[in-house]
């Protein structure tokens, strides 16, 4: 369908929409009359008198009576109200003045952009602060300067809007759902006549300073300080035209949304109705932009500030400005492929910019980046180098903010994706993800992708994923989906017969991948993060209890980042009498014992081969393991069969190299070249069991990619050092194994509570 063809049928939606005057201000709302375009509008004279002392000075009585004044202002306030009602209502009429959506463009004026559609109106929608319960007017005070500042909330009511679905990319943790603003007829009222000519303000000649020691440099113009009332009516103002346009995207979003479930009426769109689209959607981008900076100004009370994060604006720019017209351009694909690219490189640049200007929200920021570079990966299929360097941005973006968030699985979920190819890898970041301290539960559902090909054709949609990589990821598989016993030791027997091989041939490689195949195991001893997992609600139990003792958390390590589970608000899920009962079910429990015997007879694999550095971080990530379970009285007995017969000659073998002399701790406390943590330390912080492995403060100092992974001669004395730490931790409790201080050996304590 031609757009000539298209517009007569979107002109006419827009004349059968409901009349601007049943959602007009209230009626001591006024817009400014001598503004060029009308676009100011404020909620009382006084408001409007201030504004125009201020802006329109020029065109006031030079009397300079304050009742001259503002009876002026009155009057000319009245008479454009008068004017812009008797047009309105010959555009709502269906005049053929009404605008098409092909010309909504951001408009500029001398001092404030204007809305897309020409006026702004006091911030009278209704806001919604918690689940199914909305708030009345928006009160902001402010306690030091006892100010208070009320947004008008007339209660409009369509019942034509609904409730959205909820975005897949939510940028929060937990995103309130966001009402639906409004709906409003977006038909652009003509401007009013326009005022006499304007002198010069006469504050600008003032601006231009100069001193006559340096005639040829313009100084620097004196800033003018801005009220909080002034501060707070223009966050209104902008909050009133960011809600027209929001309002105007989710319709039009919904309506081609609906619209592509029917195949019969689903046209070719035309070139100029994807640019207004994407003018429409940038506009909101640019008032949500408008509002973060004004409330988030330096001058801003704290109340202000606190207003994007209470009706959740990051939220609501991402999900309505940003990524429903992504999914409504992706479902378009391959005819919106152009308008799809300008409009990331678009929003790209826009959080980009909210990144640097706006840090109150930079973790979602952050993670909105990377969102935006993961499209750009999943459309590009051209250029492969491109499709990497994209994804190369998405990762580093995930990455950052998981530095800052290690609790959060969701965020591993999404490296997990753009793992891609590399099949260990993705299952490594999809366990990781099940097991946090937050875990993401969706990736159970997400994991299946890499299991079902592998289970049932190893060499079909994974075929460049190697045998040994493949045969482990389907030992997991049986686990995962509890498949049969015999599936599971067949796949179990192919991996380990082709373990010792596969470390010496891939060498340094293998160190990264041992971490991967021990975070993997011990992530299936947890059920993969289920519910109803024994050792997951034990582990909550034990921080629930830590949580309520301050002792025993100023006594014990604390990562400074992955602690903070919020225990005390956690609803327990078990009760210190029913674990032992759980643990006897756990006992039997196939999955568990299959997971035990995979992670176990690994690691005494792995074990055999003395001497050998690059099988230490594999054992770190199973010694670290087991100091968190020898700290937890109820499972402290799960360890009792590890291999200890294969632990203490190769801890012994590192005593040879490296004996420390003076060990306090499992972490040195001095200041040296060798505290800056492990590459492994930085694959496993944020885990279930890690919580209190890290000491405090323990990942401070801020590394970037490449030099957090460098494998230096520091980092494999630092890394052996740690190992024999964690011996001589084990050694301290006398069950497992114990420590000669004059031979300088270990051994194994009881060779009954071995295999």
């Amino acid at each position: 369908m031609s757009n000539a063809e298209y517009r007569p049928r979107y002109i006419t939606a827009l004349q059968n929409q409901p009349k601007t005057a049943d959602f007009a201000p209230p009626d001591t709302a006024l817009a400014c009359p001598y503004c060029m375009r009308a676009g100011r509008i404020f909620q009382n004279l006084d408001q409007l008198l201030l504004h125009a002392q201020d802006e329109h000075s020029s065109v006031l009585p030079v009397s300079g009576n304050a009742s001259d004044i503002r009876a002026r202002v009155k009057q000319d306030a009245l008479v454009c109200r008068k004017t812009l009602a008797d047009r309105s209502s010959v555009a709502t009429a269906g005049n053929t003045s009404t605008p098409d959506l092909t010309k909504l463009s951001l408009l500029e004026s001398g001092k404030g952009r204007q809305s897309p559609y020409a006026k702004k109106r006091p911030a009278d929608t209704e806001f919604q602060a918690r689940r199914g319960k909305a708030v009345g007017p928006m009160e902001i005070y402010d306690p030091d300067r006892d100010i208070s500042h009320t947004i008008a909330d007339p209660r409009y009511n369509d019942p034509k809007s609904s409730r959205g679905t909820a975005s897949p990319y939510r940028v929060t943790s937990s995103e309130p759902p966001v009402t639906t603003p409004p709906t409003f007829n977006p038909k652009l009222s003509p401007a009013p006549p326009p005022p006499p000519a304007q002198s010069r303000h006469s504050g600008l000649s003032d601006l231009q300073k100069y001193d006559s020691r340096y005639p040829e440099l313009l100084l620097q113009p004196e800033s003018r300080p801005i009220s909080q009332e002034q501060l707070a009516s223009e966050v209104k103002s902008i909050y009133a035209g960011l809600t027209m346009v929001e309002t105007k995207c989710i319709h039009v979003d919904r309506a081609e949304a609906a619209q592509m479930q029917d195949p019969m009426a689903n046209p070719k769109l035309g070139s100029e109705y994807w640019q207004a689209l994407i003018a429409l959607h940038r506009t909101l981008l640019h008032e949500h932009h408008d509002f973060f900076l004004a409330s988030q100004h330096p001058s801003a009370s704290p109340a202000l500030r606190r207003l994007a994060a209470k009706y959740s604006m990051p939220a609501r720019m991402w999900k309505h400005g940003i990524h429903s017209f992504l999914e409504l351009l992706r479902r378009r694909l391959p005819e919106s492929i152009d308008y799809m690219l300008a409009f990331i490189y678009l929003a790209y640049q826009m959080m980009a910019l909210l990144y640097e200007t706006v840090p109150a929200f930079e973790d979602t920021w952050i993670e909105c980046l990377g969102d935006l570079g993961r499209y750009r990966m999943a459309i590009e299929d051209e250029d492969i180098r491109d499709r990497e360097t994209w994804a190369g941005v998405a990762r580093s973006w995930y990455s950052k903010a998981a530095d800052k968030n290690p609790p959060v699985g969701r965020l591993y979920h999404h490296l997990a994706i753009l793992a891609r190819p590399n099949a260990l890898q993705q299952l490594y970041y999809y366990a990781r993800s099940l097991t946090c301290v937050k875990p993401f539960p969706s990736a159970r559902e997400s994991i299946l992708t890499l299991l079902d090909p592998i289970l049932g054709r190893p060499a079909g949609a994974y075929a460049q994923a190697l045998p040994i990589d493949t045969s482990f990821i389907q030992a997991h598989g049986v686990l995962f989906k509890k498949l049969s016993p015999d599936q599971f030791e067949d796949a179990r027997f192919n991996f380990q017969s082709q373990l010792d091989n596969h470390i010496g041939r891939v060498t340094a490689k293998w160190k990264e991948q041992g971490v991967y195949i021990a975070v993997t195991n011990i992530a299936a001893l947890f059920d993969y993060g289920s519910d109803d997992s024994t050792l997951c609600m034990i582990h909550h139990l034990h921080y629930q209890q830590r949580s309520r003792n301050p002792a025993s958390r100023q006594s014990s390590h604390s990562d400074d980042d992955s602690s903070p589970i919020d225990q005390e608000s956690a609803v327990p899920s078990i009760t210190e009498a029913e674990i032992p009962t759980q643990l006897e079910i756990l006992s039997r429990d196939f999955t568990f014992s299959r997971a035990y015997l995979l992670a176990m007879s690994t690691l005494s694999l792995v074990l055999r081969r003395i001497g050998d550095k690059n099988v230490l971080p594999h054992l770190h990530v199973l010694l670290s393991f087991f100091a968190s379970f020898a700290s937890i009285k109820y499972v402290a007995h799960l360890i009792d069969h590890a291999p200890w017969y294969e632990i203490v000659p190769f801890l012994n073998t590192l005593l040879k190299t490296d004996r420390p002399e003076h060990i306090s701790g499992i972490f040195p406390t001095d200041s040296n070249e060798y505290t800056q943590p492990l590459p492994e330390d930085y694959l496993i912080r944020g885990q279930i069991w890690s919580q209190s492995y890290f000491p405090e403060n323990w990942f401070a100092r801020e590394l970037d990619e490449e030099e957090r992974y460098l494998e230096l001669a520091s980092t494999i004395k630092s890394r052996t050092e740690r190992i024999v730490r964690l011996g001589f931790h084990l050694a301290g409790y006398e069950r497992w194994i114990t420590y000669d201080q004059q031979a300088h050996t270990f051994s194994v304590v009881n060779s009954s509570d071995s295999v």
